[in-house]
């Protein structure tokens, strides 16, 4: 299943020196690579998972309950802070979670991650087992500053820090659009792309339109309300302005920007974000438990918007698992194509993150480390659109192994 191009029944990948060379039937390659050892698989073949959205320094933060009814996305953020802030869980123990659970998901298929943080932990030094781990990870720096004074203070900070790491803003309720616009100019010359969460629930958008909300109460209460919303681009007469138009605004929409959740998002926005070339993360198991809605996927397909998948933290997601991602993706939009999700938690990802000519798909030149899945109902599947129904629509599968040439 390479996923960038049709099934192949009795598929052959050859490999050498950690690439892939080719990819065809059995009866096409065998002839060209005679001399070649052969290792046979059941089941099918397929690239490694990209988890294009997760914070692994949450992973330790598993008792977050998620909004009660008439519950705001706002409480969750104040139980998740406050339990930070408390210290009820050590350094080592988050260090210790953050461990597992990229082995975790290393172990349920994800090659790659893009995995955002407010610190930089021993987890991310060189001398951590986690950056050992077989799983690649591309990590982001998270910065906030949601005032003026704040805003003065991280631009201090952001001079200082060194060109190898790769610095994004958190969110437009929580970060000037200052600071968003430098470390956009900052990704852009260093060669990383930005992500962004960008219109995840209502209550943002409210609070961009408007400045009224359960974010102007969160901000003030936490002194960090400066009467700057709605922010400057915003029509305060027709309320038809989103957070992608504000991102338009400031001149932020191309190729190396990714937005992650887009829920609340107009059509002009998803053809704004496609016209542009942006990339998208949808995070339906983070979504689902919030309780913010669920993104426009028909709507993003339709104007060749192919969005990545992400699990984002166990903080807001009772599991992370691309497996289980893509099975909620099919619950919630049954009109979609099966492939396409596939491809979504593949090929989109890793276009997401810059990586696909290295990742994303069985194609020559890719990555020689991709899967073999198996089950007993992939094994009586009759066809490549079965096998695609039972990928995308039943979870896990029974078998995954990984296939490896260095």
């Amino acid at each position: 299943m390479p996923v960038s191009s049709p099934v192949i029944r009795d598929g052959v990948v050859a490999v050498a020196a950690g690439r892939i060379l080719a990819v065809g039937s059995a009866a096409s390659l065998r002839a060209q690579y005679a001399c070649a050892r052969m290792e046979s698989c059941q089941g099918v073949l397929l690239p490694g998972l990209v988890n294009a959205h997760i914070h692994l320094e949450l992973s330790a933060f598993t008792d977050i309950p998620r909004p009660a009814p008439g519950e705001t996305f706002c409480d969750w953020i104040r139980f998740l802070l406050r339990v930070r802030q408390e210290g009820r869980i050590s350094p080592d123990e988050q260090v210790c979670a953050a461990r597992k659970m990229l082995q975790q998901q290393h172990d349920s298929g994800v090659l790659l991650l893009l995995d955002i943080g407010n610190i930089q932990p021993a987890l991310r030094q060189s001398s951590s087992p986690l950056i050992l781990a077989p799983a690649q990870v591309t990590f982001l720096l998270e910065l906030l500053a949601p005032t003026a004074k704040a805003e003065e203070q991280l631009l201090a900070q952001i001079a200082l820090l060194a060109d190898e790491v790769a610095a994004t803003p958190h969110a437009l309720y929580s970060t000037t659009a200052g600071i968003i616009t430098i470390l956009k100019q900052r990704a852009d010359r260093l060669g990383h792309i930005l992500s962004l969460h960008v219109a995840e629930s209502a209550d943002e958008i409210e609070l961009l339109r408007s400045g009224q909300g359960c974010f102007r109460n969160f901000l003030a209460e936490r002194g960090a309300w400066e009467d700057a919303f709605p922010r400057p681009g915003m029509d305060r007469e027709i309320n038809s302005r989103g957070a992608v138009e504000y991102l338009g605004y400031l001149g932020l929409l191309d190729a190396n920007l990714l937005c992650v959740h887009c829920v609340q998002v107009s059509e002009k926005e998803v053809q704004m974000l496609a016209a542009r070339g942006c990339k998208v993360c949808v995070c339906p198991g983070s979504n689902r438990f919030l309780g913010v809605g669920i993104a426009p996927l028909e709507m993003m397909l339709h104007h060749k918007l192919l969005p990545a998948l992400g699990t984002d933290s166990i903080a807001s997601n009772n599991g992370l698992d691309l497996w289980r991602e893509m099975q909620i993706l099919r619950e919630e939009h049954p009109g979609v194509n099966p492939a396409q999700i596939l491809a979504m938690a593949t090929l989109a990802g890793a276009a997401a993150l810059h990586r696909e000519q290295d990742c994303g798909a069985l194609a020559p030149g890719r990555t020689a480390s991709f899967l073999n899945v198996d089950s007993l109902a992939l094994q009586g599947a009759g066809s490549a659109e079965q096998l695609l129904d039972i990928l995308t629509g039943s979870g896990c599968p029974g078998m995954i192994r990984w296939i490896t040439e260095a």
